[in-house]
């Protein structure tokens, strides 16, 4: 009983919840998020068409073109990614109570958004300088030690602080608090990240079994074999991102929460 109520009471399910009694609004947030795929999918066509477009035959000349177009094309993502999550996260603040949508503060999200970037930018030189230093048998395991924990906090930090910037606090006070609760207070999103690997887990054993019952059904016919195997994997995919999309859309309404208590 007492697991049961803890379950009941943790912070996804109430999330869940709030999610579930707010279909419309949770259908927006997807809608954004089907537009912004929609325009990387635009921006991706368009970048490659003007990089060959504006390419220069001269190695020197081309290089620093190439370096220029990618600073420019990753700002475009970055300022379109920050306009299409501003707007979710007006409709999860509207989850807690009434809002007034206003672009007012779109600019510093930005701002926010590369100041996240930037830092986090410094930190992968780092490792990469770490890894170049060290031995190749031994830097894949070590590139996996850094990784996991570098990619974690990267999804914690642009997720509280941008919720904690959505609730009046500044660029820069909104990754100082971020930070802060990241390395203060592991408790108040414990939770999510519980939920993140029990899911991969779930999902790793998913795979494998399937994969054993297919070889296992199919050992005497390797044609019926590659056919189901084919399939399976498009299908296993499939079921993979709208599971994991569920879970990072049901995960930013506990951070909205866990930025809501540390504000």
């Amino acid at each position: 009983m007492k697991i049961k109520n803890s379950i009941k009471n943790s912070l996804f399910i109430r999330s869940f919840y709030l999610a579930k009694s707010n279909p419309n609004k949770i259908g927006l947030m997807i809608l954004f998020d089907a537009m912004f795929l929609a325009s990387l999918f635009a921006m991706s066509k368009l970048g490659t068409y003007f990089a060959q477009l504006l390419f220069v035959p001269q190695p020197s000349a081309s290089l620093y073109m190439l370096i220029i177009l990618t600073l420019i094309y990753y700002l475009i993502i970055l300022i379109a990614y920050s306009f299409f999550k501003y707007c979710v996260l007006d409709f999860i603040k509207s989850l807690f109570g009434s809002t007034s949508f206003s672009f007012r503060r779109l600019d510093q999200f930005c701002v926010l958004n590369i100041m996240i970037s930037a830092i986090f930018f410094a930190i992968m030189l780092v490792f990469n300088a770490i890894l170049s230093g060290i031995k190749e048998s031994f830097a894949p395991f070590i590139f996996v030690f850094l990784a996991v924990p570098y990619l974690l906090i990267l999804y914690l930090t642009a997720n509280i602080s941008q919720s904690l910037f959505y609730q009046e606090s500044s660029a820069k006070i909104s990754v100082k608090k971020g930070l802060k609760i990241i390395f203060t207070n592991i408790k108040s999103y414990r939770e999510t990240i519980l939920i993140m690997i029990l899911f991969a887990l779930f999902f790793g054993l998913l795979f494998l079994g399937g994969g054993y019952l297919i070889r296992t059904l199919t050992s005497k016919n390797y044609s019926l074999y590659l056919a189901l195997y084919s399939y399976s994997k498009k299908i296993s995919i499939i079921i993979f991102e709208v599971a994991l999309y569920v879970i990072i859309l049901i995960n930013r309404i506990s951070f909205y929460s866990i930025a809501n208590q540390g504000k």
